[in-house]
């Protein structure tokens, strides 16, 4: 008898969304997996942090396929969160074999917005398909894991076809949230009893050497922030406005000339310093303007948030050029305020900003 994928409403239990409470054995488990998939010198932050959300979206949906389906056996054993060429790349975890089914967890912290943001190669690389992808909240500080809904992947493909979907510029794509069906307790119908025939997916590309996932994921995740939109009033995702982002006692009135000011603009970005130092965070401030077409200024500045007066001391601030050479650096010590640097730029010019404190290490890249 064929087997087919059909929806059953019926069988439903009208239940609630699913909350699982993370335990502190539990949050010690995803700061160890955050660790150990990384082995750089010097750590990136972001990165780690992301590998920590993915791991806590992990043991939350164990955990709760646990506790409600407990007969449904769960394999990790390639799973992209346990191979550091695959996590370090994606805000995803990928290839997570429930019996025969691919499940592919799409983590997410914020869903006011009303989409999800997913990396480039959680839907463009093939090795990376799942049958079912399962949108899990991770709320950290309440220390909460919520399955929220579920998508096929016959349903994802043909809305990715349908409205022609494109990534923005920082290579993330926009998935409204209506997509996903929000009833977890159907998503347990579905995992015990179809069969992988029912949801076809798309043959992967012949088996790629490690290196060869490294070059793939690169390519497709490479973010780059476009300063000369901004002149536009076309701001990434993540940057805000300097005053909305700034603590007031830093906000000085700027001492430029009025011609000057009409092209300036400033944005803003909360850098994470990371799980060791319970979630403190700076402010970096980019400011970008035309002065002399080509020529374009840029001016990268570091400050602490409100809760604190001064810089954390030894905090590195550095430009890099586009074979990531340092060519500008600056240093904290204990009473600053902030850190500063400025340089000119020629239009389609690539640099990097880099933070580094300790053994955290913060990059954001940008092309001007």
């Amino acid at each position: 008898m064929k087997n087919t994928f059909v929806e059953s409403d019926n069988l439903l239990l009208n239940l609630p969304l699913e909350v699982v409470q993370i335990e502190i054995e539990e949050f010690v488990q995803a700061t160890e997996i955050s660790h150990e998939l990384i082995d750089e010198r010097f750590i990136d932050e972001t990165l780690r942090w992301q590998n920590y959300q993915n791991a806590l979206a992990l043991i939350g949906f164990e955990k709760w396929l646990k506790q409600r389906k407990p007969e449904l056996q769960v394999n990790r054993n390639e799973c992209s969160i346990i191979k550091p060429q695959c996590s370090n790349k994606i805000n995803a975890v990928c290839n997570l074999k429930v019996g025969n089914l691919v499940v592919c967890l799409l983590n997410t912290d914020n869903l006011t917005e009303g989409f999800v943001a997913v990396k480039k190669p959680v839907l463009d690389v093939s090795e990376f398909a799942a049958n079912f992808y399962v949108l899990v909240e991770v709320l950290e500080e309440k220390g909460q894991v919520i399955v929220k809904g579920f998508l096929p992947y016959n349903q994802l493909n043909n809305y990715c076809k349908s409205v022609n979907l494109e990534a923005l510029q920082n290579e993330y794509y926009q998935l409204p949230v209506s997509l996903f069906k929000l009833a977890p307790n159907q998503l347990l119908l579905y995992l015990s009893f179809v069969a992988p025939s029912a949801i076809p997916l798309p043959i992967p590309q012949s088996v790629i050497a490690t290196s060869g996932i490294k070059q793939v994921l690169n390519r497709a995740n490479q973010s780059i922030v476009k300063l000369s939109n901004w002149l536009h009033g076309a701001f990434d995702t993540g940057w805000e406005a300097k005053e909305a982002i700034l603590a007031p006692s830093f906000q000085t009135q700027p001492a430029f000339r009025f011609r000057d000011a009409l092209s300036l603009v400033e944005q803003g970005k909360l850098l994470h310093l990371g799980i060791e130092r319970a979630g403190e965070s700076i402010v970096l401030i980019v400011g970008f303007q035309a002065v002399e077409p080509p020529k374009y200024q840029v001016s990268v500045k570091i400050y602490p948030t409100e809760n604190h007066i001064y810089l954390p001391e030894n905090l590195q601030l550095m430009v890099l050029d586009e074979t990531g050479k340092v060519v500008m650096q600056a240093l904290a010590r204990n009473t600053n305020k902030n850190i500063c640097l400025d340089f000119k730029g020629n239009l389609e010019e690539q640099f990097s900003i880099k933070v580094i404190l300790d053994d955290i290490s913060i990059t954001e890249t940008f092309v001007i």
